[in-house]
């Protein structure tokens, strides 16, 4: 019987196999329609402060998200790998000039950590994903960057901090990503078919 961790790596290639045999137009086109309910939520608004990955290996694509949040005036950081030893992340200002950082991600051009904002004090962050169970619990890319930077929410007993939402297509979707108890619990996923809001039992 495989363990765990072979478990989930195992279905975390076949997720990114599906991820990458999207079209370019399904890929676009779906990754448009995702954003575009993460941009209905409440906390899109005027004077918010977002969180919002940069593309890789094909993750859903948040442009349409990008662009309705500099509409609104919406203040949007992204996460910048600060220690790859330590798999600590900062989300720094998201700037119109990028230069590639850890793993090829792009980061704005000057990531200045001074200035970074701690993940607690945003009002909503769009997380990707490789694959999400149906109770909202996330398979990421296994660095555990997430998670860690999030890890602070296991214990709070009221007050959770920003909405996370999960972007993603629905062939991310499965049954069981092998969850354990570090593992970031998403408040919501948006595809392309919608948006799913999970019940909290924290």
């Amino acid at each position: 019987m495989l363990d765990n961790d072979k478990l989930k790596a195992k279905l975390r290639k076949q997720l990114r196999t599906a991820r990458r045999g999207l079209s370019a137009a399904d890929h676009a086109s779906r990754s448009k329609l995702a954003a575009s309910f993460v941009a209905r939520l409440a906390a899109f608004k005027a004077g918010s402060r977002i969180a919002v990955y940069l593309p890789f290996d094909r993750e859903t694509d948040p442009s349409a998200l990008l662009l309705a949040a500099r509409r609104r005036r919406v203040r949007v950081y992204v996460p910048v790998v600060e220690s790859l030893r330590h798999r600590r992340l900062r989300f720094c200002l998201l700037t119109a000039k990028t230069r590639r950082g850890a793993f090829g991600i792009s980061i704005p051009h000057a990531a200045v950590y001074r200035n970074a904002v701690g993940p607690r004090w945003f009002d909503l962050i769009a997380v990707p994903l490789v694959g999400v169970d149906r109770l909202g619990r996330r398979l990421g890319m296994g660095g555990g960057f997430y998670d860690r930077a999030l890890a602070w929410r296991r214990r709070r007993r009221h007050w959770f901090g920003p909405r996370l939402v999960g972007l993603a297509f629905d062939c991310q979707r499965v049954e069981s990503v092998y969850a354990q108890d570090h593992d970031v619990r998403l408040d919501a996923l948006a595809t392309e078919s919608g948006i799913e809001f999970y019940r909290s039992d924290r």
